[in-house]
């Protein structure tokens, strides 16, 4: 059985942690043995009992710091080296084989880790381009010192790691091209979805599960799940979500979010959107699926940037799952090959989209109530890229083929 060093700076108790990480790291348990080390969120530290008991079950060795950002780059250091010291006494108590290191700053960590001793492979799994991402958010200035230092050292990781996977085939390209890498160096695997966990539920599951909110059989629900804030454009969100309104009073927006009440409470008055055709709720990672199966669209639009190039939104594969079409954007990851391929949602310009043109939801609403998609679109979609069984055949590939090239 493999021994492998997995790092990752999501919490376990985050449901991005449990979805994205816990949910492949359970079947990978059954050919290895994993030793992970998370940073937990304050604020979820409730929920670390309930996660305890779950990788108990399985081969899976949790250890967890407590993630602060309070000092900024500062944190970060520290961090860095409360990694590198409980990973190197896990690594030589254990006989570690491959550090897992999910995304840029695990990476680091995981190069300093394996530092002095050759054996030990290093998977570099690219969650994005990081330090654009920071220039995108504002965070670092591109003329910067610091942000020199970060990209230099990003991109020496992208080079020294002895195996690499992005989330998209736009980032795999654009890596291909910067570094002239083989094809074969970089695996491709987006976010998927487990479909034990992202169900189908029958007609009448989903009446009887529309009626327990409150919703009538002929309502319209249009679902946001998860943040509204950073990387997505809820302005133009909620300027469609007008449109829809203003064309047809059966439509309702739902939204799952549990920390954001006010700022969304805040947003809803700023474009004056009727508050009783709006629920806000929030639900566990468990039950979200209930909410996409009894919805007829899910609205999420992310700003675009070349950093999106490198990022796959897992809600899309969970929204493919449960066979709900997506109204989202063009210039993020591989959104624009998924849905010209596939016809399982809209793909918007968000440029197009203001208070003064209603066109775009007119067009949009009309689809929905004639409910023009095929099951058998999600299928093939889901079946070809986002089945979370095919992410664990690619992850299973990449450790044994870093274990081959040892001998």
């Amino acid at each position: 059985m493999r021994k492998i060093l997995y790092l990752s700076l999501t919490g376990m108790t985050e449901p991005l942690g449990r979805s994205q990480v816990l949910e492949y790291l359970i079947d990978l348990s059954q050919n290895n043995k994993f030793y992970l080390i998370s940073f937990e969120r304050e604020e979820d530290i409730k929920n670390i009992d309930e996660i305890k008991k779950l990788v108990d079950k399985y081969n899976i060795e949790w250890h967890y710091l407590i993630y602060s950002n309070k000092y900024g780059i500062f944190s970060t250091i520290s961090q860095l080296f409360q990694v590198i010291r409980l990973g190197n006494k896990i690594k030589n108590k254990n006989n570690i084989q491959i550090i897992h290191a999910r995304s840029f700053i695990p990476a680091v960590m995981g190069y300093f880790i394996k530092l002095f001793d050759s054996k030990i492979k290093l998977h570099f799994d690219v969650r994005g381009f990081s330090t654009k991402e920071k220039i995108d958010r504002g965070r670092l200035k591109k003329d910067g010192l610091l942000y020199k230092i970060l990209f230099k050292l990003e991109n020496y990781m992208f080079k020294k790691a002895d195996a690499l996977n992005t989330l998209t085939y736009k980032a795999k390209e654009i890596l291909e091209n910067q570094f002239n890498f083989s094809k074969e160096y970089i695996e491709v695997i987006p976010t998927c979805a487990n479909r034990e966990v992202f169900k189908i539920l029958s007609t009448d599951e989903k009446l009887k599960f529309r009626r327990l909110l409150g919703y009538e059989e002929d309502d319209i629900i249009v679902i946001h799940t998860g943040t509204v804030s950073g990387w997505y454009d809820f302005d133009k969100e909620l300027l469609l979500i007008n449109g829809f309104m203003k064309q047809n009073e059966k439509v309702k927006f739902l939204i799952l979010n549990k920390n954001e009440v006010n700022f969304i409470e805040k947003k809803l008055i700023e474009y004056n959107i009727d508050k009783s055709r709006v629920n806000i709720t929030s639900s566990t990672f468990t039950e979200v699926y209930k909410y996409l199966n009894i919805a007829d669209a899910s609205l999420f639009f992310i700003k675009p940037s070349e950093s999106k190039q490198a990022s796959a939104p897992t809600k899309f594969a969970e929204n493919v799952a449960c066979y709900l079409p997506s109204i989202t954007n063009s210039g993020v990851g591989d959104m624009e090959f998924y849905l010209q391929k596939y016809n399982v949602g809209w793909l918007i310009n968000l440029y197009t989209i203001d208070d003064k043109k209603e066109t775009k939801a007119t067009k949009i609403l009309d689809e929905i109530e004639s409910n023009t998609f095929e099951n058998k679109e999600f299928e093939k979609l889901f079946n070809s890229h986002f089945d979370k069984n095919i992410a664990i055949e690619k992850y299973n590939s990449i450790y044994q083929k870093l274990l081959e090239g040892e001998s």
